[in-house]
């Protein structure tokens, strides 16, 4: 890829001693077993972001940003996405079988530094036109060599900080897209199945090569984005051979579930400085219960289901993609105020809840 730094593949993670952050992130995808693609990610801050789920049909136009030069479409795939607060596009999949997840990264100058006369792509659109525009992470990972990502902070407290992406389909392709310093590397290979936090990722795979060898208690335990980078591999490797769909859903839980904050988690200095900055910004204050994993979205590529485990709910709530009409034509469709579900008394398929705003 001429417009891309793309790095050599490694094999499989580090303990660099990070601080603890309060927007820590952990994606997994489990693609060793045809048939069953399943990707998770948990959303771990210090509040739930107040997350809405929007479906949007093929046709609908969208931009990169609010700057001149802008990138323009219409979009060509039908989603599924989770918005943090109604405003910013940050997990999702598409009607072919495309996920995508953005979670906290930075490392230096996030801006792309070279293709400058490129239409611009500011992080509120990243996973939009992503989902939007193409099928396979492949066409994903060429596709964004025709636009200049930037980092925009938005008003709101999940947008507030920078970001990078983990794509993967339903061949099991993955990528990890992140910019260090200006310079953007995409880690793009089926490998590459965990996306957590700094440092960068050529640090998580160096690191994680030392734990190759090693038994279950050599595994690192802590909270820190190498340990739960290192968990969630080690996790993800040990899964056994699921015999059905609900079994493959589960199995992927319960490899996040081994790398989740229990609400309320204590926070040291640095958190609570993050927690302080950040609350400002939040649209439902009341929520923000301290450190935690506020949910769980699952893709499962597989079977074109899109789930939500919020922890203030004993039970999830899901959307079959094959029971969506993503014809253009069709209003853009949202469910607000997702993490409300329980009090609703909503469980299951929620397709029916979502609404034309």
């Amino acid at each position: 890829m001429k417009k891309f730094t793309v790095l050599p593949v490694a094999a499989l993670l580090l303990t660099t001693t990070l601080a603890p952050t309060a927007d820590a992130c952990t994606r997994a995808f489990m693609n060793q077993f045809p048939g069953y693609m399943v990707s998770g990610r948990n959303l771990d801050f210090f509040g739930p972001v107040d997350p809405s789920l929007v479906i949007t049909p093929r046709g609908i136009a969208h931009n990169g940003g609010d700057v001149a030069n802008a990138a323009h479409w219409k979009t060509r795939y039908g989603s599924v996405v989770i918005y943090a607060d109604n405003a910013f596009p940050m997990d999702g999949m598409n009607e072919k079988g495309l996920a995508g997840h953005t979670l906290f990264y930075t490392n230096g100058k996030q801006q792309q530094s070279n293709n400058q006369d490129k239409p611009i792509l500011q992080s509120r659109s990243w996973l939009s036109y992503i989902l939007d525009n193409y099928a396979t992470v492949d066409e994903a990972v060429n596709g964004l060599q025709n636009v200049r990502l930037m980092a925009a902070k938005l008003p709101i407290d999940y947008a507030t900080d920078t970001k990078h992406i983990a794509i993967e389909d339903r061949s099991g392709d993955s990528a990890i897209i992140e910019i260090d310093n200006g310079v953007v590397h995409v880690y793009h290979g089926r490998q590459y199945t965990v996306m957590t936090n700094p440092p960068s990722y050529e640090k998580q795979l160096e690191n994680l090569k030392k734990y190759q060898h090693v038994d279950r208690n050599a595994i690192p335990g802590t909270q820190e984005a190498d340990a739960r980078f290192v968990r969630a591999s080690f996790n993800l490797h040990n899964l056994p051979q699921p015999d059905n769909k609900y079994q493959a859903q589960g199995f992927v839980l319960s490899a996040l579930s081994n790398v989740t904050y229990p609400i309320g988690y204590p926070s040291g200095k640095e958190e609570q400085a993050i927690t302080n900055t950040y609350a400002k910004y939040s649209k439902r204050p009341d929520q923000n219960k301290g450190i935690g994993t506020y949910w769980t979205t699952l893709s499962d590529l597989s079977h074109g289901e899109y789930h939500f485990k919020s922890a203030f709910a004993p039970s999830e709530v899901y959307i079959k993609l094959s029971e969506v009409n993503f014809s253009a034509g069709q209003p853009e469709k949202r469910i607000l105020h997702l993490n409300d579900y329980a009090l609703h008394g909503w469980e299951g398929n929620i397709l029916h809840q979502a609404k034309a705003q």
